[in-house]
C-alpha cells in the first residue's frame, strides 16, 4: 500500500505556511536541498504539480490546496496522538505574547492545534509591538515570540530568520519619493525601511502610522503608501516582490524567550511553538 511520507506532509505545509523553502528548513532542522528534495518526490508520487511561484510568493496549485487541507489534518491527529501520550493530564493556563503581525498569520492556525491538542490547558494570548513584549516578560507573560533586528542576546533563544520584504503598489516614477505606513518609533519594520532608504538615498515620507497591523494592512490596501514585512506574516491579498528599485533589507530573527518562572504547562507551549515556527 503507497503511503504519504508525515515528514514530507510537515515540509509542504511548513514551505506554505513560510512562504520560503530556507524558512521551512530551519523550522525542521534541515537544508534547503533537503527540503526541495521531499517536495519534489511528492510531486513525483501524486503525479501533480503541488506547488508554483507567482508575483514572489509560494502558491498551492489546485491539486496543491486539495493536498495542503489533507496533510493540516493528518499533521493534526498524529500531534494529538502523540501528545496524548506524552502529556496526558497537563492542565492549566499559559499566557502568550506575540507580534501583531504574527496573530494574523502562522501562528492562529497553530495555537488552534494546541488547542484541540490540549483543550485543559487555557491559553491566554496577547499582542504587541515586540519591544513591549521583551519589555514586560516577566509582568505579564510566561512565553514570548519577538522580532529583533539580531541574535545577539543569551536569553533568546532563535526560532528562525526570515526575509523582510517591501509590501505595497510602489510610485510609478522610480524616483519619486516612498510613502511609508508603519508602526510608532521602536518598529523593527520602520526602523530597517528608513535605514535602507537612508543609505540608498532615496526621499521617503511617512504617510501613516498605526501600531495595530489590522489598521497598517487596511491603509496598505487603500493605496495610502508601502510598508515592510517578514515574508512569512504577509497577507495573500498584498502585493509583495522584490523591488529592483527599493534597497534589499536583509532578515530579522525570530526568537522567543521564557519567563524565569515558567511552569510545566508553559514549557510545553514553548516546546510545541519551537518545533512549528
Amino acid at each position: 500500500m503507497k503511503q504519504l511520507s508525515m515528514d514530507a506532509l510537515r515540509a509542504f505545509v511548513s514551505v506554505v505556511d513560510l512562504q520560503s523553502f530556507t524558512a521551512a528548513g530551519q523550522q525542521l532542522g534541515r537544508s534547503q536541498p533537503a527540503i526541495s528534495l521531499q517536495l519534489q518526490r511528492l510531486d513525483e508520487q501524486l503525479g501533480v504539480k503541488l506547488l508554483h511561484r507567482q508575483g514572489g510568493r509560494i502558491q498551492l496549485t489546485g491539486p496543491g490546496s486539495h493536498l495542503y487541507q489533507y496533510a493540516q489534518q493528518m499533521l493534526a491527529l498524529n500531534d494529538q496522538a502523540f501528545a496524548h501520550f506524552q502529556q496526558a493530564g497537563l492542565s492549566g493556563q499559559a499566557r502568550l505574547g506575540i507580534p501583531s503581525e504574527f496573530a494574523n498569520s502562522v501562528l492562529p492556525k497553530l495555537l488552534g492545534q494546541f488547542a484541540g491538542v490540549h483543550p485543559q490547558i487555557s491559553l491566554e494570548v496577547t499582542s504587541a509591538l515586540s519591544r513591549s513584549l521583551l519589555a514586560d516578560l516577566e509582568k505579564y507573560y510566561d512565553v514570548i515570540i519577538a522580532l529583533r533586528e539580531r541574535h545577539d542576546n543569551r536569553q533568546d533563544e532563535l526560532l528562525r530568520q526570515d526575509p523582510l520584504i517591501w509590501v505595497g503598489e510602489p510610485p510609478s516614477d522610480s524616483q519619486a519619493s516612498i510613502p511609508l505606513v508603519v508602526a510608532p518609533e521602536g518598529c523593527i519594520y520602520r526602523h530597517r525601511a528608513t535605514t535602507a532608504l537612508k543609505q540608498q538615498g532615496r526621499k521617503f515620507h511617512i504617510t501613516y502610522t498605526n501600531a495595530d497591523f489590522t489598521g497598517l494592512s487596511a491603509a496598505i490596501r487603500s493605496g495610502l503608501g508601502m510598508t515592510v514585512l517578514a515574508a512569512s506574516t504577509v497577507p495573500a491579498d498584498l502585493y509583495a516582490r522584490q523591488q529592483p528599485n527599493l534597497p534589499s533589507l536583509g532578515m530579522v530573527s525570530v526568537v522567543m524567550r521564557k519567563s524565569p518562572k515558567a511552569d510545566p504547562v508553559a514549557d510545553h507551549l514553548a516546546n510545541f511553538l519551537r518545533e512549528r515556527i
